[in-house]
């Protein structure tokens, strides 16, 4: 039950920030100039048109965000499954 939930909130979190990497697709060399700007991005949620949210970072953080989230989904399709009988 633990897993199927970890498994579809790693996999709604994987569509929304995909969605939002797909609308912006920053310059490297503007983001390691200005590392320490404040970048404010509109996510949704998925399945809802009212769900909504507004997350404000530095574009460090976006860049560790992004890295953290691509991370756990190579976590996820690389792990075996565990038969225990």
């Amino acid at each position: 039950m633990i897993g199927r939930f970890v498994y579809g909130a790693s996999a709604i979190f994987l569509v929304a920030t995909t969605a939002v990497m797909a609308q912006t697709s920053p310059d490297p060399s503007v983001a390691k100039s200005d590392a320490n700007k404040q970048i404010c991005r509109t996510l949704q949620d998925t399945g809802s048109r009212l769900g909504r949210y507004r997350a404000c970072h530095t574009a460090q953080e976006w860049f560790e965000l992004r890295r953290q989230m691509k991370q756990n989904i190579d976590h996820i399709q690389n792990a075996r499954p565990f038969n225990a009988g």
